[in-house]
């Protein structure tokens, strides 16, 4: 947290969700397996001071979004489903100033089994 500001950086990492998102047709009939990351920068002053819960981001509430997202539709490209995460973290969540969501497909066709291909996007609060 930043002394003067109240800014945190609040960081969720390993979500993991299972989906038919893919460009390949054995994607959207085997599925793949994805991990997402959110970090996003807020003024959670009144958290840091109040221990209180309403006064901050639900962490829970934020992987759960991030759920609903992969359940709500299909998406062929990476990018355009952690852009999708994105837009609905800023617009389900008030509070924050800034956020990056990092999307990472896990054993994605032709890398191989130990490899993953990733996007990352980084929005602020218009």
């Amino acid at each position: 947290m930043d002394d003067r500001t109240g800014r945190v950086r609040l960081i969720v990492e390993g979500i993991e969700l299972e989906g038919p998102h893919g460009v390949y047709a054995e994607e959207r009939i085997e599925g793949n397996r994805f991990r997402v990351d959110v970090e996003i920068l807020a003024d959670l002053s009144s958290a840091v001071a109040s221990d209180q819960l309403e006064d901050t981001i639900d962490y829970a509430s934020v992987a759960q979004c991030v759920t609903e997202i992969g359940r709500q539709r299909r998406y062929n490209l990476i990018e355009s489903f952690a852009g999708a995460i994105s837009d609905e973290l800023i617009a389900r969540f008030p509070r924050i100033e800034e956020l990056v969501v990092r999307l990472c497909k896990l054993s994605p066709p032709g890398l191989g089994t130990n490899a993953c291909a990733a996007a990352e996007i980084r929005r602020k609060r218009q």
